[in-house]
């Protein structure tokens, strides 16, 4: 049973966030799984338009992607 409720209470996400020690960016995407793709996108654009480099999709997913968990508060929206 409590499994049950874990399961409806958390879920898991995408998300990737510059290395604010080094860069003192604040950077930090999180999104649904399925939008894999968007957030490489946007992850692109940021490095290339904040820090002036040109990063392939494949680099940012295999080095910056992680999976997370989230927690769904339970409150109406």
């Amino acid at each position: 049973m409590t499994n049950d409720l874990q399961s409806e209470d958390s879920t898991t996400a995408l998300q990737v966030a510059c290395d604010t020690e080094i860069s003192g960016c604040v950077f930090l995407v999180r999104t649904e799984e399925d939008d894999r793709d968007r957030l490489l996108e946007i992850t692109q654009e940021h490095v290339k338009e904040q820090h002036g480099e040109d990063v392939s999709l494949d680099e940012i997913e295999a080095q910056h992607v992680k999976t997370v968990e989230v927690e769904h508060g339970g409150q109406d929206r």
